[in-house]
């Protein structure tokens, strides 16, 4: 009944507050159980390919994301194991929003994290924390929606200054109006370099009010739980 009430008086505070929003899809990775240590990829190193979810090992896929690897720098990928998926260790201090979230670290590679296509016209919003001390000039983070680029650092000449000057705190990278799918990919080769990736929502429709989106993913996130 609490989660109920919950539910309906966020809902009727975004319509006060004038929103009008569609929220197709919320997760802070709060439902994801599976948080085992390093995570152990069983596939071709040489050889790009989608990442599979190993028992009792941290989860890289879920509900409306798989994981992705692509062998950039003809090493080991994430054979020999290292920190990726979702977890609840807490490098940046604290999470975005909740005690989980999704990480990426010494990839060895590029690896993706992919979302669900949620059809043309959507906004979104992610919350990344990057980790670093010493990126080099081919390591790398993207934030895609589509073929839309909306955040880029690094695979470049600055011999990675750019991630490094952005390491150390939360950024809310945030789109409107895009189509297709939601990729965030990560390319490093060292376990002291991490993203971690929370809060990530896709809605339709207008949020002039702040905070409002916020209140959207609360009454999504307590919907789930109600049901489940």
């Amino acid at each position: 009944m609490k989660k109920t009430l919950l539910v309906a008086s966020v809902l009727a505070s975004v319509a006060t507050n004038g929103a009008m929003a569609d929220m197709m899809y919320s997760t802070s990775f709060e439902d994801v159980n599976d948080l085992g240590e390093k995570y152990y990829d069983t596939g071709d190193a040489a050889v790009d390919h989608w990442l599979a979810n190993n028992d009792g090992e941290a989860a890289v896929n879920g509900v409306g994301f798989n994981a992705w690897y692509g062998n950039t720098r003809d090493g080991v990928g994430l054979t020999d194991g290292d920190y990726v998926g979702v977890t609840d260790y807490a490098s940046p201090g604290s999470m975005y929003d909740g005690v989980q979230a999704y990480q990426m670290s010494d990839t060895d590679g590029m690896m993706s994290l992919i979302f669900d296509d949620f059809g043309s016209g959507v906004n979104f919003s992610v919350a990344v924390w990057l980790k670093g001390t010493g990126y080099e000039s081919d390591d790398m983070l993207d934030i895609s929606y589509g073929a839309d680029v909306i955040y880029h650092l690094g695979d470049g000449a600055d011999n990675g200054d750019a991630m490094e000057a952005a390491a150390g705190t939360w950024m809310l990278i945030e789109g409107t109006n895009v189509s297709g799918q939601l990729t965030i990919s990560f390319d490093s080769n060292s376990g002291s370099e991490a993203l971690y990736i929370d809060a990530v929502n896709i809605w339709t429709g207008a949020v002039p009010a702040p905070g409002a989106l916020a209140l959207l993913g609360l009454a999504g996130i307590a919907s789930r739980r109600r049901r489940r």
